[in-house]
């Protein structure tokens, strides 16, 4: 049975994520900045049960539960469309022979990070796949940003590639891109909007709470940085992008992470795995993080090809994608262990975060990615 509850199902409906995060606690003592003497190890917070959340709660404390991932039964939840709700449907294979081409070698990308060269070697597991399956070689394009990623595809200079969760409308209305599967692990998928703040921000317990305060903002086309924030904030908690608070875009999720953990910013809406790292590694105290709200699960990066490629091309990278796994590899360990791929619908998976293109007025053209 369809979960209604699930944002990618009802996402303009206020109720839609109210259960998975709207009820909050108050009290916290400390501001940032305010009260040099605060001990944060004595800041009190709810007993935290996954199938019940209550927030606010630590980072740390999700981070222990694994909160920041989806349950692989939830992909079953969302509700079956035939047609994408918002822009054009997946482009079909061209009929007319002299419309496919062949690359070779092919040209392969993952969503753009602030050092794109550090998925080379890390993706050299599927790569060689790739090109086992399809019998071309294979070259890696570090793209440096969305836009440049969907152009370079448009041009067919780009024949794979995986695309972050809001660009991807972008790639398929733009670029004739193909949604074929996102990356999971056994039990896990996708990622969750999270609303943060810095723990001592004693008067931040709530979206409702970012009124008038100092918010970074993501990508202007990132689907938990900025789009779906944009589309939920003022139907749920009253509080609008952009006019109940200013709002500062930054380029990635780690750095608006760490600027509200290093108190340049008052709080940020972000995608809850992305922002792991400096968390992992010791860079960053996750204690000092406070989350104040979460999202349903949502889909993340979609590997696609280009619809025009020859027939034993597109199946070979089928073949990559859903008959592999991958686990036990760098690549895999790098993404939290996802080391297979489950096949996706771009109108029923991406329901959601066409709702908030929708929502957000969103036209599809290169200047707006």
């Amino acid at each position: 049975m369809p979960n209604d509850t699930n944002p990618h199902n009802r996402i303009r409906r206020r109720d839609v994520l109210a259960a998975t995060g709207a009820t909050v606690t108050a009290g916290i003592a400390g501001c940032l900045g305010d009260d040099e003497g605060v001990d944060t190890d004595e800041i009190e917070f709810e007993d935290f049960d996954p199938e019940d959340p209550v927030f606010p709660q630590r980072l740390s404390t999700l981070m222990e539960h694994r909160f920041q991932f989806g349950h692989i039964d939830e992909l079953d939840d969302f509700e079956e469309r035939d047609e994408p709700v918002y822009g054009g449907p997946v482009q079909e294979p061209p009929t007319d022979e002299d419309e496919l081409i062949d690359p070779d070698p092919l040209v392969f990308s993952l969503t753009p990070i602030e050092d794109p060269a550090i998925y080379e070697d890390l993706t050299d597991p599927l790569m060689d796949t790739l090109e086992e399956e399809t019998g071309r070689e294979v070259e890696y394009f570090g793209a440096e940003t969305y836009a440049a990623q969907v152009e370079a595809m448009r041009a067919e200079r780009l024949h794979v590639a995986g695309f972050s969760t809001g660009p991807l409308p972008f790639a398929v209305n733009l670029a004739g891109a193909v949604p074929v599967g996102i990356q999971v692990g056994e039990e896990e998928f996708g990622y969750k909007l999270w609303a943060i703040t810095h723990v001592e921000n004693e008067d931040v317990n709530s979206v409702e709470d970012f009124d008038g305060l100092q918010v970074a903002h993501g990508d202007p086309a990132s689907n938990s940085g900025h789009l779906m924030p944009s589309a939920l904030f003022g139907e749920m908690f009253g509080v609008e992008p952009g006019e109940d608070y200013e709002i500062s875009h930054l380029d990635d999720h780690v750095t608006q992470a760490l600027a509200v953990y290093h108190g340049d910013y008052d709080a940020t809406p972000v995608c809850s795995y992305c922002i792991l790292p400096p968390f992992q590694e010791d860079e960053a105290d996750p204690d000092d993080i406070k989350v104040v709200w979460s999202s349903d699960p949502i889909p993340t990066t979609a590997y696609s090809y280009r619809y025009n490629l020859v027939p034993e091309v597109r199946e070979g990278i089928e073949r990559t994608l859903l008959e592999h796994e991958y686990f036990g590899t760098e690549y895999a360990d790098h993404f939290d262990g996802r080391g297979r791929f489950a096949e996706i619908d771009y109108a029923t998976h991406w329901n959601g975060i066409l709702l908030t293109h929708q929502d957000n007025d969103i036209t599809y053209e290169v200047d707006e990615i």
